[in-house]
């Protein structure tokens, strides 16, 4: 459980950009470029992870965010939801497109 709740309503936060499914480049001076290539389980048209119920037990290299970890990262884009939430840019909530059916292919975090 974490601050924000339960896991379920954490999810929730996600605006599903997709950018933190991108694989990111950071250069010497510390900033951060997102290139074009997604995580393999990424649908880019719908923004949406493939496998998302199971991310973590399938894909090693997807990060579980929390929001300890979220404070951290530099590489979340600012409209990120999930930051949004932790450093009270807006609860997170209000950049969620209408689509919301299930969680079954969500982008994953």
């Amino acid at each position: 459980m974490t601050e924000c709740g339960d896991d379920e309503k954490w999810d929730d936060y996600c605006n599903r950009c997709g950018l933190c499914c991108f694989e990111k480049i950071e250069d010497e001076r510390g900033n951060i470029f997102y290139t074009q290539t997604p995580c393999r389980y990424l649908d880019v048209v719908n923004r949406e992870c493939k496998i998302f119920e199971r991310r973590f037990e399938i894909n090693s290299s997807c990060i579980k965010l929390t929001p300890e970890l979220v404070r951290t990262l530099r590489w979340l884009p600012p409209g990120c939801g999930y930051r949004k939430k932790v450093t009270g840019g807006g609860n997170g909530l209000d950049s969620i497109p209408e689509k919301r059916s299930s969680k079954k292919g969500r982008g994953s975090a």
